[in-house]
């Protein structure tokens, strides 16, 4: 496979892995507001940063392992 379509691949695990995993925090009641996301009147809290940063970082490192799977049938 081409660079580029790792590069597709790679964004679109990762859009449905963070996707996926939001849902989870939302469910859980890890946000501050369940509206954060969906109005533009709502603004992040320092806590709602954090876990939008854990959720970024293990979507990567998943994409990252799931790209590397894939490499290796091909």
């Amino acid at each position: 496979m081409s660079k580029f379509t790792h590069f597709i691949l790679f964004n679109v695990i990762m859009y449905f892995t963070y996707l996926v995993i939001d849902k989870i925090f939302t469910f859980l009641g890890c946000y501050s507001d369940p509206r954060l996301g969906e109005s533009l009147t709502v603004m992040p809290t320092n806590g709602d940063m954090v876990w939008i940063i854990i959720n970024s970082v293990v979507s990567a490192i998943f994409a990252f392992y799931i790209l590397y799977k894939i490499k290796d049938e091909f």
